[in-house]
């Protein structure tokens, strides 16, 4: 294995690590988010089907689902937001690495 030792070559390694790990955090968060987006509408869902059965005159087969959203906005609180930000600020150090090895040569 050969070791680089000119700065634009490190740049560019540096810069395609950033950029692999900021893209790898970002869909690690949109998968996430997506999950939850579908566990909400799910909710929504069932939620309508039960209301509109009891304004049918029928009974309720399932309870109407309350308080999605402050799950929802609990797990994005913290370490959500951390990570969407890292993520983000990993693709930026990245991409300035990589554009930065073409001032060196």
């Amino acid at each position: 294995m050969v070791i680089p030792t000119d700065p634009i070559s490190w740049l560019k390694i540096v810069g395609a690590i950033f950029t692999a790990l900021g893209s790898i955090l970002l869909a690690w968060r949109v998968k996430a988010i997506l999950v939850w987006v579908k566990y909400c509408l799910v909710a929504h869902e069932v939620s309508i089907e039960q209301l509109a059965l009891v304004a049918n005159g029928k009974s309720q087969t399932q309870p109407a689902v309350t308080g999605s959203v402050t799950h929802l906005l609990r797990v994005e609180d913290k370490l959500g937001i951390v990570l969407l930000i890292l993520g983000f600020s990993f693709l930026a150090f990245g991409m300035i690495c990589n554009a930065a090895s073409y001032f060196f040569g």
